[in-house]
């Protein structure tokens, strides 16, 4: 829950809930930064209300041996009231999950909070087939992944696309 946070050539290795990026308190600003680190898990591995930046680092979507779906990469609760929430860039996601089980995201809102609304760029980042085609999911019925702040700028990889349910950044917005 800290701000300011460097976090250099760390591996956190985990299944479920891997990396918690919170803050003290919502709509509080709270600053995380993972530079040349590993984080690996399944479902939501990284999540939380908190900004944070993974910036060449890799980050493994590890297969839980479904045909369909594998996990979520990440689950953010980024408050409507802060302009930035995780930002993956120039970075790797990898997988040993089948082609197409797994989601970028999806949004987080604890305690049914609606100004728990997530924000998350994925940019430059190399994308594993793993990926699904909509690589953004619900988490529920009632808030749908739509209203969150979901962009992806410049991927590559064979999980990479453009298409309708992959928003993009301009270039001038990147």
């Amino acid at each position: 829950t800290g701000d300011r946070l460097v976090f250099d050539n760390v591996r956190l290795v985990g299944d479920q809930d891997t990396l918690y990026a919170d803050s003290p308190a919502a709509g509080r600003l709270a600053r995380s930064y993972y530079t040349n680190s590993y984080i690996e898990g399944d479902v939501d591995f990284v999540f939380g209300r908190g900004t944070a930046v993974f910036d060449h680092s890799t980050l493994k979507a590890a297969t839980r041996g479904s045909t369909s779906n594998n996990g979520y990469v990440t689950a953010a609760s980024t408050d409507k009231s802060l302009t930035y929430g995780f930002l993956i860039t120039d970075s790797s996601i990898v997988s040993d999950a089948p082609s197409g089980t797994f989601s970028l995201g999806r949004p987080w809102q604890p305690s049914n909070d609606a100004n728990a609304v997530a924000q998350e760029v994925v940019r430059n980042t190399d994308l594993p087939a793993a990926i699904k085609s909509s690589p953004w999911s619900d988490m529920t019925t009632t808030f749908s992944w739509r209203n969150a702040r979901f962009f992806e700028y410049q991927n590559t990889g064979a999980g990479a696309a453009v298409n309708a349910d992959r928003p993009q950044l301009s270039d001038v917005q990147a």
